[in-house]
């Protein structure tokens, strides 16, 4: 089959609008926060941030395998492996999840130690963690159960899932900020109440729009040692990948950190933009990585090529608008931020390297949903090595030399990077068809 525009936007739409809410999430943290006219507390913010995401991100895995290997279910037409694509990363998910919350003090120490924050920022960043870590298997659950239903194409059920959790901790972070004064516990409390209510849903959801009875072929999901060994094996390059965009993230964190508390808060805004176009590309990788998944399980490469080349059309368009996006509306996106003037001050100075960041990132960030969609993960993991070793390189030879924007200079190298040294194994991704 060709799949045309119509088929691909039917997906890529309620994908793009799930994950973009996703970044929403921290950028409304970080405005209502900034509203407080308090450079520590936004310093506080995404501190504690960077430290939850690190954990999430860690195992991001847990999603996007789980969308992969359903997507690959769904096109073999196999409901016994539909439901192990499900069960196997669940349980998983909820072991790690409870792990954290066990080891939660020595997960606070090693990532004070590596940051490195202000005594105040730290105070903060301290109040948000020992809220959120709860929440994380809730969240790494969350992983498994919108992975899966990506994979099964069912795009509204996920939009539904997502845009209702976010937009319940967006009224929560208002009314907990604003209203009662909780300040930076405010915000933790409102993302621990939706993280739970939007796992509620998406168990919801996948009993009620599953075609057949997920328990009929639970027997088959179980997990022996060999399976489990099979899982994480596959999983492998994902982590690693995962790990070194999680040492890339924490880089930019320290650093910006060092650099003093405005420049901090002022990086966490540009990241928090950044965040919002990522997640925007992401959309457009998920649709990608679910028709990419189906042409394996199908073993119909014509189909594979006509993801590649939507997947390419789409990410360029949406290059081009956000682009403009950025242009157009730099001083109003730093006003819904803060109104400390010194941050405003700092955050045009470093917007150019938002202006560019579209069109450095789009085209690795797109690709790479159909590189995990075929379970090619190889050639994610070996260029995101390659990828961070020229991050690691230009920071130490730019940051001494020209401060933030040095920084920002290899913040743009490293996504560059992402697609350069990822695409010319597309082959191998064909490969997976025949």
């Amino acid at each position: 089959m060709n799949l045309t525009h119509k088929d691909y936007f039917k997906i890529a739409f309620p994908f793009i609008v799930s994950t973009v809410t996703q970044p929403l999430l921290g950028a409304v943290d970080t405005a209502v926060i900034g509203k407080l006219g308090v450079a520590e507390l936004i310093g506080g913010v995404a501190i504690g941030t960077v430290i939850m995401n690190t954990l999430y991100w860690l195992f991001g895995f847990f999603r996007v395998s789980t969308t992969g290997q359903s997507a690959i279910a769904l096109g073999r037409n196999s409901h016994s492996e539909q439901a192990s694509s499900l069960f196997r990363p669940f349980v998983l998910a909820l072991c790690v999840g409870l792990v954290f919350i066990a080891l939660q003090s020595l997960i606070w120490m090693g990532a004070e130690w590596i940051i490195s924050p202000d005594a105040s920022v730290g105070q903060n960043a301290k109040i948000y963690f020992d809220i959120m870590i709860y929440g994380a298997p809730f969240v790494l659950l969350n992983y498994t159960i919108i992975g899966w239903l990506m994979g099964q194409a069912k795009a509204k059920e996920t939009l539904f899932t997502q845009v209702f959790g976010n937009v319940l901790n967006i009224v929560l972070d208002i009314v907990f900020v604003l209203y009662f004064d909780m300040a930076i516990a405010g915000v933790a409390v409102a993302t621990l109440i939706a993280q739970v209510t939007t796992f509620a849903i998406g168990v919801g959801f996948v009993l009620k729009t599953c075609q057949f009875s997920l328990f009929d072929h639970l027997s088959t999901a179980k997990m022996s040692k060999k399976d489990l060994k099979v899982i994480m094996s596959s999983n492998m390059d994902l982590l690693l990948r995962t790990i070194c965009i999680l040492v890339f993230f924490n880089m930019m964190a320290r650093i910006g950190s060092q650099l003093g508390p405005d420049v901090l808060a002022t990086n966490a805004i540009l990241m928090q933009v950044t965040f919002i176009v990522s997640y925007m590309f992401d959309g457009v990788a998920n649709a990608s990585s679910v028709f990419a998944g189906k042409a394996v399980g199908q073993k119909n490469p014509k189909l594979l090529d006509s993801v590649i080349k939507l997947n390419t059309q789409w990410t360029t368009a949406f290059i081009a608008v956000l682009t403009l996006l950025t242009l157009v509306f730099k001083e109003q996106i730093v006003m819904l931020f803060t109104t400390l003037p010194e941050l405003n001050t700092l955050y045009l100075e470093m917007s150019p390297w938002l202006l560019v960041f579209p069109l450095v990132a789009g085209y690795g960030l797109t690709f790479y949903g159909i590189f995990t969609g075929t379970g090619t993960t190889k050639p994610v993991r070996n260029s995101s090595f390659i990828t961070l070793l020229v991050f690691l390189v230009a920071q130490l030879l730019a940051v001494p030399q020209w401060g933030n924007h040095g920084l920002w200079l290899a913040f743009t190298l490293f996504y560059v990077g992402r697609f350069v040294f990822l695409y010319p194994s597309i082959q191998q991704v064909r490969e997976k068809c025949l």
